[in-house]
């Protein structure tokens, strides 16, 4: 009986020691894991969910697309193509504050030396993820955009070719008629010499200030220079003719369409992302954060009120808003000005209103802003709840600036008087959260760049 009574007491003490440690454990878990129940709190109210990758592969639609992405055939004066403004390596945009077209050459810091060459009044938008259906609205100020009906909405209209698979094929096929981006200009306006002549894309018959004309003009003349004719072609058109009949089999005749389909199959194959740390993070793996990316979770959820319009896989809304950034005496429109979404819609309440940055590898873009004029993210943010340091800095050598600050503050979002001014150090949180959304492309370097390009000119296959 004593020996049974010793053995019952023993495991009673053993089985008390257990409990202890389970519950101290218990405890110190929910000690450490304190700020991860609250963000997984928060991840529930706002349903985020982790970014999902879709199969895609190689085939001859992209690599036709690929073909005509690095090529600067695709150019009037044939000097500039996708990958002139869109460098791998470099976030897939061009790192300047805003992009140089027509009359210059390189990549990069390399288009600043030609005092020739035409600047773009528009910070070059990444393509990262740019074919998934997410991405409703396209370019700074919309202009490309899903209609209510799912139609697609341009600056075409109704005129718009039919045949587009996608948004990002419309899109796609709208830099090769802008003047200054890649067509090239007109004699009279600017397009003296070769370097900055549209060449044989725009007829002299066609209107050259009736943008609908001469866009289908330089369509129908694009296709032309790419394959020729059944019966006399070079040797770049009998390549690019082999490849338009391999992407599309079953077509004889080949039109704009074909060319946006194919760009806009290469441009998401070759710009899709894998999933980032945060997805991780969402997926259930806590150690995916650091607590600084953790602490800036809270916050860019929380007070700062980030994710009121930065939401979704893509972290955009795809609405427009109105930040009060300095015009810098540059812009697409009169005076020197760039109302963004107004000129979309014709609507004056659209005035200086952008289309919200989608944030996936924010962190590799920059510069920042519609006209590049942010140079760090911590200035991005500082900027939304007070936005008079830089609006003030802006005026300095520029009086005109200072006429125009009280209509930016007129038109600046009033959502952004509810973001709860933050301290530097919660800033610096916010950057540590938007390094979380960094990822590399499922593509490598090696598929994504071809060897050559049909027409031989092969000075954009750059990493």
């Amino acid at each position: 009986m004593l020996i049974a009574w010793i053995d019952f007491n023993m495991r009673k003490s053993i089985l008390t020691y257990f409990i202890f440690l389970s519950w101290i454990s218990h405890l110190q878990a929910s000690q450490l894991n304190h700020e991860d129940q609250l963000l997984r709190k928060v991840l529930t109210a706002y349903r985020v969910e982790p970014m999902t990758t879709r199969p895609l592969f190689m085939g001859p639609k992209e690599k036709l697309g690929q073909m005509l992405f690095f090529d600067p055939v695709m150019g009037g004066p044939n000097n500039t193509t996708c990958a002139t403004c869109h460098v791998r390596s470099k976030g897939s945009v061009d790192g300047l504050p805003m992009a140089v077209g027509i009359g210059s050459s390189g990549v990069g810091e390399q288009r600043l030396q030609s005092p020739e060459a035409f600047v773009i009044p528009r910070n070059v938008l990444p393509f990262f993820n740019r074919g998934e259906s997410d991405f409703t609205a396209l370019f700074w100020d919309g202009r490309v955009q899903l209609g209510e009906n799912g139609n697609f909405e341009s600056p075409m209209g109704n005129k718009l070719p039919k045949g587009f698979e996608n948004l990002l094929a419309v899109a796609a096929s709208f830099p090769q008629v802008e003047p200054d981006e890649m067509l090239g200009r007109s004699v009279r306006r600017g397009g003296e010499n070769q370097a900055t002549y549209h060449a044989d894309l725009v007829d002299m018959t066609v209107d050259p200030d009736n943008f609908q004309e001469r866009t289908l003009n330089v369509y129908s003349n694009l296709v032309k220079r790419l394959l020729g004719t059944s019966a006399a072609s070079t040797p770049m058109q009998s390549e690019y003719r082999k490849l338009f009949q391999s992407a599309y089999p079953a077509t004889s005749e080949f039109d704009i369409t074909h060319i946006g389909n194919a760009l806009a199959a290469y441009i998401s194959l070759a710009f899709q992302l894998k999933p980032a740390a945060w997805d991780s993070y969402v997926r259930g793996e806590i150690s995916a954060l650091s607590q600084q990316q953790k602490k800036g979770a809270m916050i860019f959820f929380g007070k700062g009120r980030c994710a009121v319009c930065h939401t979704g896989e893509e972290f955009s809304d795809f609405k427009y808003h109105g930040l009060a950034v300095p015009q810098l005496d540059v812009g697409k429109h009169g005076g020197y000005l760039d109302y963004g979404r107004a000129k979309a819609t014709g609507l004056a309440i659209d005035r200086f209103q952008f289309r919200t940055p989608p944030l996936r590898n924010v962190t590799r873009t920059g510069p920042w802003g519609h006209n590049g004029v942010f140079t760090s993210l911590e200035e991005v943010i500082s900027h939304h709840f007070n936005p008079i340091p830089l609006m003030f800095a802006a005026q300095k050598g520029r009086p005109r600036e200072a006429e125009l600050a009280g209509r930016l503050l007129r038109y600046r979002s009033p959502i952004l008087a509810e973001i709860y001014p933050m301290a530097p150090n919660d800033v610096g949180a916010v950057v540590a959260f938007l390094e979380a959304l960094q990822s590399d492309p499922i593509l490598s370097t090696d598929e994504a760049l071809p060897k050559s390009v049909p027409s031989g000119m092969n000075q954009f296959i750059v990493e």
